[in-house]
């Protein structure tokens, strides 16, 4: 009987024992779980803070690209109102001398038939004298109307131009000379990214339908002048020698679509030229160094590389221009789509997996535009 209650305690104690690590393992369990959804939860939380960050970043180039749209849209449409008023101008301004001309012959012509005496003859003559007067009036005044026509054109011209170039080149400083001032319109210095002058570039720009040669003297007495390294014109009329840009007499000829072509190759020439003055440490001249770099061939093959280049991409500014809207739109529409479900997606296989998935970057907008097409 003895032998029979020890067999049951200890059948008893071997029972609890069983209970006891059962409750263990059931604790043990329990606590792996909540551990493992609070790192899930860890994740999640790392994961969509990166992605708003992703997000954020993404809608702010967005809308500075509409912006930046916007305001060339709003400069063009200024340009193109200026150019219509200075038409409408010219235009009365023919009308009303013609409406003068016709109303002082009218008047002659009547009283020349009315008297042929000799006072009248006089007071005739006196009457030629004034249409003379009058005409000679006029043709100044339709001079004076049409050189401002053009210098406000001119002026147009080169406010574009310089900001073009301020766009295109952050780092370079911009001096604009002065109306009335004899020199040229915009004079370049261009910057390392370190701030070093590499050297300055003079520009004038020119809205006329001749090409005048004297031009080209003036500009490099104002290139010694100023004692810029490179001399450019920009005209909108080129002269036989030059089909879009090129060198003629020491000084660089351009219309205005090779413009930022040409601007950028000058640019690199004179980065070059300060970057081997260095390696040299002074063994030729800055300007003899620049001179020699920009009448080679080398650097002849560079500016036809890059403005060639330049000039397809504003043929296809246009294209792009009209398509970027519409594709913008799209585009946030399916950012938002795709990231909120990647956000789900994510912690639902990282919760089922019980592990971190790996970081997967967004991509980028040229792959979004390139699927869309």
């Amino acid at each position: 009987e003895e032998l029979h209650r020890q067999d049951t305690f200890l059948k008893d104690r071997a029972k609890a024992l069983e209970r006891e690590k059962q409750k263990i393992d059931e604790q043990i369990q329990y606590k792996l779980i909540v551990e493992r959804e609070k790192i899930a939860d860890e994740e999640r939380t790392k994961v969509l803070a990166e992605q708003s960050a992703q997000t954020a970043a993404l809608e702010k180039e967005l809308k500075e690209k509409q912006d930046k749209l916007y305001a060339a849209n709003q400069r063009e449409l200024e340009l193109r109102k200026q150019q219509r008023d200075l038409e409408d101008e010219k235009s009365n301004l023919e009308l009303t001398v013609q409406r003068k001309l016709d109303e002082e012959r009218r008047s002659v012509f009547e009283q020349a038939s009315k008297k042929a005496s000799e006072e009248q003859a006089l007071k005739l003559y006196q009457k030629a004298e004034l249409i003379a007067t009058m005409r000679k009036q006029i043709d100044e005044l339709k001079r004076r109307a049409e050189v401002g026509s053009q210098e406000a054109q001119g002026e147009a011209l080169e406010k574009n131009l310089q900001s073009i170039l301020q766009q295109a080149f952050q780092y370079d400083k911009f001096s604009e000379v002065k109306k009335g001032t004899r020199g040229a319109d915009v004079i370049q210095t261009v910057y390392t990214s370190a701030g070093r002058i590499c050297g300055t570039i003079i520009w004038e720009t020119k809205n006329t339908k001749l090409f005048a040669y004297d031009w080209i003297d003036k500009l490099k007495k104002d290139q010694q002048a100023s004692k810029s390294d490179i001399a450019v014109i920009m005209t909108i009329t080129l002269p036989k020698e030059v089909e879009t840009f090129g060198l003629y007499d020491d000084v660089w000829i351009t219309d205005y679509k090779s413009a930022l072509g040409l601007a950028t190759a000058l640019r690199h020439g004179l980065l070059e030229v300060a970057r081997q003055k260095i390696i040299t440490s002074g063994k030729a001249g800055t300007k003899a160094l620049i001179y020699e770099y920009i009448t080679g061939k080398e650097f002849a093959m560079h500016i036809k590389v890059i403005v060639s280049a330049f000039a397809k991409m504003q043929e296809e500014l246009e294209t792009e221009k009209r398509a970027i809207t519409r594709i913008w739109k799209k585009r946030e529409k399916q950012l938002t789509t795709v990231l909120s479900n990647v956000s789900g997606m994510r912690g639902s296989i990282e919760g089922i997996s019980q592990k971190a998935l790996p970081d997967v970057s967004l991509m980028s907008l040229e792959e979004i535009g390139d699927d869309n097409e």
